[in-house]
């Protein structure tokens, strides 16, 4: 018979407890209920915990067998680490307006001495494993190092502000000179995302990091790139970070800075993150010899998508028509794809992804968890009731009707395009 898990929770000093009795809970959208044996995996390394303040957890009581509102204690949550995707979100019950910062909460519990978590992993790229990056005071001496070299370039500055203060483990990347090396270059964006990790209204739950505040300038940005070519190993150069806007704002000084690149690092991979919301800027970066292009979407439902992104100046065909081009110039097309239990999974949303996916060319669905507070995500969107069939069984379907396309977490460079990690395991256990 399956042991359910015990409900975690903790005390206003944060320290965490398992209780003795009650039952752990999860949630999908507004939907509580308590989650699978096969749904259930041991924490991974390197997660994050946090306690919810103002909330009281949602508990499965076995000897009444009914869900209770838990009031001696807090909610607990997990920040997954990269390359696992959740499948539900903690169950609790707000008890005031507080909104949370932008994380991707997840449920946790407790099973026979260890946490348990609902999620799956989905990359199994090493690059971004976090116990390869040193996140103390130790570093600064390789930033500075390298600054020294380069006094006039903003663009490494602004790095080194991400890598030092944010902890922005692809920043640190430049420095330690490897793998993918984030290209900031602009400061304005053309969506008002409610769950926009630079810039948001003050009464909204605070952004964890600053925009950059100036567009680089096209020898800033080949010198950045071209030094990061000469050193790294598997070398990326992606423009479209979460220290800024969208990229697609300055197109025309970022395509005659790819175009210069191309010309002196034709092997270097160039990706561009955005929400590709212009085809003609699309048109211009590609003939500048972009090698892919990771879309920014939570929705393939038009609703969903604009109450979520609030475009300004463009509608989700315009993001539809940039990626047919990309398809047209054999541009590698992956989805950086927002996941919300209870959003994605929605019968509705999932009829939308696989018209979407049988006319269009994607070759990598990156599962992206979205870091946003779920209640005041889903106050804002007005879902009818319909079957939620759960993350596992939508990605089941999609691997179903569509063979050739892959699911990860991270971006790849070239030689890696095509490989097949295997991942997730969709497999009964």
């Amino acid at each position: 018979m399956y042991e359910i898990p015990n409900l975690v929770y903790a005390d206003k000093n944060g320290n965490i407890y398992d209780h003795p009795s009650l039952k752990m809970v999860v949630r999908s959208e507004n939907y509580n209920f308590v989650p699978y044996e096969l749904e259930l995996i041991e924490i991974p390394e390197c997660t994050t915990f946090y306690y919810m303040p103002d909330s009281n957890p949602i508990a499965y009581n076995p000897e009444t067998a009914t869900l209770e509102e838990f009031s001696r204690g807090y909610a607990v949550s997990v920040f997954l680490p990269p390359g696992y995707l959740r499948l539900f979100l903690p169950a609790y019950k707000k008890t005031s307006s507080l909104i949370y910062p932008l994380y991707a909460y997840t449920a946790v519990g407790w099973l026979n001495g260890k946490f348990v978590v609902p999620a799956i992993k989905v990359d199994k790229d090493n690059k971004w494993n976090p116990k390869l990056f040193d996140f103390t005071d130790k570093f600064r001496f390789r930033v500075e190092k390298l600054l020294s070299k380069y006094p006039n370039n903003r663009l490494y500055k602004q790095l080194a502000k991400c890598a030092l203060e944010y902890h922005c483990t692809a920043a640190k990347n430049v420095f330690y000179g490897r793998w993918e090396c984030p290209m900031p270059t602009s400061p304005v964006c053309n969506s008002r995302c409610i769950g926009c990790i630079s810039l948001q209204p003050a009464e909204c739950c605070p952004s964890p990091q600053q925009r950059i505040d100036f567009v680089p300038s096209v020898e800033e940005i080949v010198e950045v790139a071209l030094n990061h070519y000469e050193v790294a190993k598997d070398p990326i150069i992606s423009f479209g970070q979460g220290c800024e806007g969208d990229p697609i704002m300055v197109a025309d000084r970022i395509a005659k800075a790819v175009s210069i690149i191309k010309k002196k690092a034709p092997e270097l991979t160039i990706n561009f993150n955005s929400n590709c919301s212009d085809p003609e800027k699309m048109k211009m970066l590609f003939d500048a010899g972009l090698d892919s292009i990771r879309v920014s979407i939570n929705s393939f439902v038009e609703s969903t998508y604009n109450a979520y992104y609030n475009p300004v100046g463009y509608k989700l065909d315009d993001v539809f028509k940039s990626i047919e081009l990309a398809n047209k110039y054999g541009v590698y097309v992956s989805l950086n794809y927002l996941m919300m239990p209870g959003i994605n999974d929605r019968e509705s949303e999932v009829n939308a992804l696989l018209d979407f996916l049988s006319a269009y060319k994607v070759e990598l669905i990156q599962l992206r968890n979205l870091n946003i507070d779920p209640d005041y995500l889903f106050e804002r969107m007005k879902f009818k009731v319909e079957e939620i069939m759960g993350i596992k069984n939508m990605l089941k379907l999609i691997k179903k009707k569509f063979k050739h396309i892959k699911f990860g977490y991270f971006n790849r460079p070239k030689k890696d395009f095509y490989k097949d990690f295997g991942l997730p395991n969709l497999k009964r256990r």
